[in-house]
């Protein structure tokens, strides 16, 4: 890149897009999936095969591909047009921008993994695996919205419409037996309307050259399309879900758990360990004296254990499960004291003050390796791609055991 492009990125603040780019043609393989996708769709229709009765790793591979497909083509709208606002910063994007279109790209390889494995394999059923209908990412915030952001999600919302629109065209030719089902065809259409009138408000609003105090008015208009066009095209390939879905608005919480004192008598040292590894650490003297350590080291073992109690509520809940690999096999425990469990998120919940999205995996980290240096100590909700390792990290505090 030259220098004079990277001089005017950095006096607009912008931030280079390499990685994103390289995230983009990697996601790529989310039109061939979405091409095999749509012709699967017309053949289900041209068989009469209606999806409330169908096969279900046909509604999955279906749900799986549009989800990918969405969040890719929200990343490359909004990156298109902050590029084709100013050429001279084109392969840079302001922070927001960089920051959603991120969170988009992030989640486009799970789906399509997700798409492919349905498609492999009847009896795969995502259902089981996610709560479904998933949301978009969280939205990035930015005061005020750049205007370039705001015309890619409208360019976005425009092409996702189109596809939802034939989705749902092409679905409703398979409903034989419409009067049963109604009530749900009819929310559908419902959704269609809202979804189109609030991005047609924003771009009524956009072409007035509207003035910055106006540009959160507009994001949020398009957001909810977005957000409202995510959840249909996911309804119309898995018709079942309808029946208890709730909306964009409804977001679920982990509700406030009482937890016990540390002084308990039936306080357990190895609350915050993984329950399916829980033995084996239990076993080892060195990982004993690690958490009899952190114990000792912690300055609010009510705090601990409270976000422990959100983390064993969630999962009782069934919003989060333990994460597997690709064979179905649990991941395991973190590599560090305390050797907690690694989670997959199932439907957006919020543990510990941090917001966690449908599909993230994360684990929580609690350590005092730092107290005694006169550091702080750790208690991280920590959200990540995990992957296997031989590695093991006692986090003792005073250096004596790892």
């Amino acid at each position: 890149m030259g220098m004079m492009k990277r001089m005017a990125a950095a006096f607009k603040g912008e931030v280079r897009a390499d990685e994103l780019e390289a995230y983009r043609r990697a996601g790529g393989i989310v039109y061939t999936e979405l091409e095999q996708a749509e012709s699967l769709r017309r053949r289900l229709a041209q068989d009469g095969v209606n999806l409330w009765h169908g096969p279900q790793g046909a509604a999955g591979q279906l749900l799986c591909v549009w989800n990918a497909f969405v969040l890719q083509a929200i990343g490359e709208h909004l990156l298109d047009a902050d590029y084709a606002a100013d050429p001279r910063t084109s392969g840079f994007v302001p922070p927001v921008t960089a920051q959603q279109v991120e969170a988009c790209f992030a989640q486009v390889e799970g789906w399509v993994s997700r798409a492919r494995q349905a498609a492999g394999n009847p009896g795969y059923l995502v259902e089981q695996e996610l709560l479904l209908p998933a949301d978009l990412p969280e939205w990035a915030e930015a005061s005020p919205c750049p205007l370039p952001h705001l015309h890619g999600m409208l360019a976005a919302s425009r092409a996702i419409r189109q596809h939802a629109e034939v989705a749902l065209g092409v679905f409703e030719q398979t409903v034989a037996d419409a009067d049963r089902h109604l009530n749900a065809l009819r929310r559908l259409r419902q959704l269609v309307a809202e979804a189109a009138t609030a991005a047609d408000y924003a771009e009524g609003l956009l072409h007035t050259n509207p003035n910055p105090r106006m540009h959160e008015a507009i994001e949020q208009r398009l957001q909810r399309a977005l957000e409202i066009y995510y959840h249909l095209g996911q309804l119309t390939a898995m018709p079942q879900l309808i029946a208890g879905y709730k909306g964009v608005d409804a977001r679920r919480a982990v509700p406030p758990v009482a937890v016990p004192p540390v002084n308990a008598r039936n306080f357990d040292p190895w609350c915050l360990t993984d329950p399916q590894k829980r033995g084996i650490w239990q076993s080892d003297p060195r990982a004993r004296q690690a958490i009899k350590e952190m114990w000792e080291y912690d300055p609010d073992p009510a705090r601990t254990l409270r976000i422990q109690a959100e983390i064993d509520a969630a999962f009782t809940g069934g919003a989060i499960t333990y994460a597997t690999d690709a064979g179905g096999n649990a991941y395991g425990s973190y590599y560090c004291c305390p050797w907690a469990a690694i989670y997959l998120v199932r439907r957006p919940v919020v543990i510990g003050g941090t917001r966690l999205r449908t599909m993230q995996q994360f684990t929580y980290e609690v350590s005092a390796e730092d107290v005694p240096r006169g550091g702080p100590f750790k208690r991280e909700i920590v959200v990540s791609n995990f992957k296997p390792t031989n590695q093991v990290d006692y986090c003792d505090p005073d250096g004596l055991h790892g």
